[in-house]
């Protein structure tokens, strides 16, 4: 679906004659639109209500007065900062309303206001007896599902970050509060990669066939100092929460592929590194060009590295997906789909992308021997696999009866507790070398 609203009606009557911006009737409209769309993708719509603070208490008209004298640099500055499927629009006050669609999260609001106000105080010089810009968030639908409901409480959360002296303030309590801990998380987080708290470990992939290790799975820990070790699946999801997948995926990617590197001149084996990326990480526009820096850096591994992609990395926005899918595979890179099999990307997927490989998800190699239903499931996704030449790894196997069953219905690899935990960088030269 295209997320972005339709172009705003032209009529001069609908438009603020002093800065061209939507005025309410318009803005109105606008923020509907932006509702509509929200309620069929189950996305957030925030909704900011800004203006100039004075240094005293002034009368309405006059704080709407010194907001106009910054206006036209306001307006050039949202031209400029504000997605263009976005939109900015003046109250019946002469408060600035912008509103900001698509979104996933409230941290995502959170990120997008503060960029924006962060160069908005950047660029306003403040005359004596301004003190600055003071705005105020609402968000559908956690505040309003209607127009009335998100503009009134924006202008509430307003009026609240004026008493407070902040730069502004969510209409939810419950959300400031929680943007704060985030906030705190993040810095913490950011620190962590500085300080060495964050490790990379390694799952090695048994063939099932050779009893070697052929493949080789990078997985992320966080050491932190008071809640102990937080294991990989808590990490990414923390990451893509605070926004810093790309972050934590560029030191996952160069740690694990700088190891590799060393490996293959130690041990004279090449197996596949394969390195699973978040969906923000995913979709991200400057990812290729990070994956592309590193290869270049060790380009030993450029023929054996894997991308795992959850299911829903593809899922979300499919037709970016194909193109940054065929730059990868330009580059020489292997696609896995991790967890297949869990959710609902179908077998028509590995006609559609350039996918190498599965791994299948571990609820399935589970009850596979359990289960009749998961059982035909393994045994359909196998033949097509097969048929289509798209080689299986099996994850969470914990028997030696798995394995056997696997490896019957043409599985190529497996990892799970059946061979043994993740191990640090150090440990996989001498399974590497080790024969069957």
């Amino acid at each position: 679906m295209n997320q972005r609203s339709d172009p705003p009606p032209s009529h001069p009557m609908l438009y603020d004659a002093a800065t061209g911006l939507p005025n309410i009737l318009l803005t109105r409209e606008l923020l509907q639109r932006w509702i509509a769309l929200a309620q069929r993708s189950d996305r957030i719509v925030a909704v900011l209500n800004l203006k100039l603070l004075t240094a005293d208490t002034p009368a309405p008209e006059s704080t709407a007065n010194a907001l106009s004298r910054h206006l036209p640099m306001l307006v050039e500055a949202l031209r400029h900062k504000v997605r263009h499927s976005d939109f900015g629009g003046i109250s019946e006050d002469g408060a600035l309303i912008i509103t900001f669609g698509n979104l996933f999260s409230p941290g995502d609001a959170n990120r997008v206001v503060t960029r924006l106000l962060r160069e908005l105080r950047r660029q306003i010089a403040m005359e004596p007896g301004e003190s600055g810009l003071s705005g105020g968030v609402s968000l559908y639908p956690v505040d309003g599902t209607d127009v009335d409901s998100l503009l009134i409480c924006a202008r509430k959360a307003r009026d609240k970050a004026t008493l407070n002296n902040a730069y502004f303030e969510f209409y939810s309590p419950q959300i400031s509060h929680n943007i704060v801990q985030h906030t705190v998380l993040e810095d913490r987080l950011l620190q962590a990669i500085e300080y060495g708290e964050l490790t990379v470990r390694y799952r090695p992939q048994y063939g099932l066939t050779s009893n070697r290790v052929e493949g080789i799975e990078a997985l992320v820990h966080w050491q932190h100092p008071e809640l102990g070790m937080i294991s990989p699946g808590a990490l990414v999801a923390l990451a893509e929460d605070l926004g810093l997948s790309i972050k934590i995926g560029t030191f996952v990617l160069e740690q694990a592929v700088a190891c590799h590197s060393e490996w293959s001149r130690g041990t004279g084996h090449q197996v596949e590194l394969l390195i699973y990326l978040p969906a923000p990480g995913f979709i991200d526009r400057h990812f290729v060009g990070i994956l592309r820096e590193v290869l270049t850096k060790y380009p030993v591994v450029q023929n054996s590295l894997s991308l795992g992609l959850f299911e829903s990395n593809i899922l979300q926005r499919p037709e970016r997906s194909a193109g940054i899918l065929a730059a990868l595979t330009e580059m020489g890179v292997r696609l896995s789909v991790f967890g297949f099999g869990a959710g609902h990307c179908s077998l028509a997927g590995l006609i559609l992308y350039p996918l190498h490989s599965l791994t299948l998800d571990s609820t399935l190699v589970r009850n596979g021997l359990l289960d009749a239903r998961a059982r035909l499931m393994v045994e359909t996704i196998m033949a097509a696999a097969q048929k289509l030449q798209r080689p299986i790894t099996a994850s969470g196997v914990q028997t030696r009866q798995q394995a056997d069953w696997l490896r019957s219905l043409g599985c190529s690899r497996a990892q799970g507790p059946l061979f043994g935990p993740p191990v640090t960088a150090g440990e996989i030269g001498p399974l590497l070398e080790a024969g069957p």
